[in-house]
């Protein structure tokens, strides 16, 4: 019941802001939350509902930015086509990345997508004729058939809308038999097999759809954003959308939304430590770990009880 109340108070707040005449900056900074929204619930689906700890989801989050991207520059795509094309493109690379994952384990699984992820990241900064490489890629208007998004209060009740789909599918997913199979296997994959659950179709689904998460987010990015750089889709990326899910609560919608919403907001308060933001984050993401194993949303369970 907890959760419930979480997700309607964050509900009514994101759907404030439609009437709150906000100023531009205060729009911006809610449309980045909405899309760390959607990034880190797709995180959420590998590492708190399936309990695989892998790290490429920063990768599958590039393909997405890229590809949506490109293809409005170049191609002058209207949307939603782009965020589609990139999120389809996401799901197919994490689809490929399940197979020979499915032979890793615990610290062995994180070291290999970690370095799929570093490895996309030497993509998008080397392949200078695609993504343009170090001098980075301009990110066209997007086009959505006769109206252009040109400016965040354009963008934010479409990329609201995109958050409410995503989120209301993630609840659904977690509620189906396929997600049940997902939470079986976190827990033990012995005790999964024995009940009767595929957990090699399992595992290659939950790659899938948390790689499709990665894509739409990325693809959510060029709506409000005009330029995108290699060095953002880096460790200090993952990182930063890692300690959202910790801080916020494994496996817990309600709870990766606060995580998203807290240490999103954290960079606004360290403007003036930002040589030190990594090592905070860093610091915060282990005290969460030593201290609060099931991040805020179970101090709030905890506390309902």
């Amino acid at each position: 019941m907890s959760e419930r109340w979480v997700l309607a108070a964050l509900g009514v707040l994101a759907l404030g802001a439609l009437a709150v005449p906000l100023p531009i900056y205060a729009l911006y900074v809610a449309n980045l939350l909405l899309m760390y929204a959607v990034l880190a619930i797709g995180l959420d689906v590998l590492l708190g509902l399936a309990g695989q700890f892998a790290f490429a989801h920063i990768a599958f989050y590039g393909i997405g930015v890229y590809t949506a991207g490109i293809l409005g520059n170049r191609l002058g795509l209207p949307f939603p086509l782009p965020l589609l094309a990139g999120a389809i493109l996401a799901a197919a690379v994490a689809f490929l990345i399940a197979i020979p994952a499915l032979r890793l384990h615990s610290i062995y699984l994180a070291l290999s997508t970690y370095a799929f992820a570093a490895a996309a990241q030497w993509v998008f900064h080397s392949w200078d004729s695609v993504t343009g490489g170090a001098d980075g890629l301009r990110l066209a208007p997007t086009r959505f058939f006769a109206w252009h998004i040109i400016d965040d209060r354009d963008a934010y009740p479409v990329l609201l809308g995109i958050a409410i789909v995503t989120i209301a599918l993630r609840l659904g997913l977690q509620r189906s038999k396929l997600g049940r199979g997902m939470a079986a296997m976190r827990e033990s994959e012995p005790v999964a097999l024995a009940s009767g659950i595929d957990v090699r179709r399992v595992k290659i689904l939950a790659f899938t759809i948390s790689g499709f998460y990665g894509g739409v987010a990325g693809g959510m990015l060029p709506l409000f954003q005009s330029y995108v750089h290699p060095d953002s889709l880096g460790l200090e990326a993952l990182v930063v959308i890692l300690t959202m899910v910790v801080v916020g609560g494994l496996g817990s919608v309600g709870g990766v939304l606060i995580g998203v919403v807290v240490m999103g907001l954290l960079p606004e308060l360290l403007r003036d430590a930002a040589v030190y933001r990594e090592l905070i984050y860093g610091a915060i993401l282990i005290l969460a770990v030593t201290l609060m194993p099931r991040g805020i949303a179970g101090l709030i369970l905890r506390a309902g009880k």
